[in-house]
């Protein structure tokens, strides 16, 4: 019995492993820290389905195929986010547009919180400048729990780059102007592909004019690897993440079919 469960359980991780495509990828990420006094163990899953398959046959990284191809999506997660006694509970819904006829780009998602009024609305709007670059305008719009909201807006923009050794760089940046705290967040950020199936990746972040502040900024390492061609895992860490304050842990796993 336990022979045949393992069996089952390799054939069900291996369906597709040599296929050239997919059209849906469902993940679950992990993430512990600290928030003030309180502990965070913080789950999400989501799922995201293509409209059209994904062709992962080329050179392009197997974690940046759908952005190169143009493969418009939509999606849904789901969040556990406890804190002591308090159990955060949320989801979203949203959807991703590009298409290969066209250079346009849209992004939307919508978020609630379980058992309260709060909900969130954040998109994108941008244009390929090339199949590799990507420059767009963003919003977050903010509603919370007790009333009241607002509503920021920035800029961001996307580049792959094709080093031409079979290795590609990823490259992002995005400005978000906080209309009623006075402060403007920034974020640069940069992914190196070793080939298709493995990255590394920094990220930092800092809030106006904070940059290399030992309090008000925050440094990311992440990685992702792909074991099989639709099986992906991820790893993570932001020191004095801006959310919190705190060093903030993330591990991850994806799977594509």
């Amino acid at each position: 019995m336990k022979s045949s469960m393992l069996a089952l359980l390799i054939a069900v991780v291996s369906t597709g492993a040599a296929a050239n495509s997919y059209q849906n990828e469902s993940s679950v990420d992990y993430i512990n820290g600290d928030f003030g006094t309180s502990d965070i163990d913080s789950w999400t899953l989501k799922h995201q389905y293509f409209f059209n398959a994904v062709d992962t046959s080329g050179k392009t990284p197997l974690a940046e195929a759908a952005f190169i191809n143009k493969n418009a999506s939509v999606f849904g997660t789901l969040s556990h986010n406890p804190i002591k006694n308090l159990n955060g509970n949320a989801w979203s819904v949203g959807g991703e547009y590009m298409d290969q006829s066209h250079n346009f780009y849209g992004q939307l998602e919508w978020s609630h919180y379980s058992g309260t009024d709060q909900q969130d609305v954040d998109g994108t709007v941008g244009y390929f400048i090339s199949n590799d670059w990507l420059v767009g305008a963003i919003f977050e719009h903010d509603r919370p729990d007790q009333g009241g909201s607002s509503t920021n807006y920035g800029v961001m923009t996307k580049k792959l780059w094709d080093l031409g050794t079979g290795d590609m760089m990823n490259l992002e940046a995005s400005i978000l102007d906080y209309r009623n705290a006075s402060g403007t967040r920034y974020g640069v950020g940069a992914d190196y592909y070793f080939g298709k199936n493995f990255s590394a990746g920094v990220g930092y972040e800092w809030i106006s004019d904070n940059v290399l502040s030992e309090s008000d900024d925050s440094l990311s390492l992440r990685a992702k690897w792909f074991a099989l061609p639709n099986l992906s895992l991820s790893a993570g860490v932001a020191f004095d993440a801006l959310e919190t304050g705190d060093d903030l842990y993330q591990l991850g796993a994806s799977y594509r079919f």
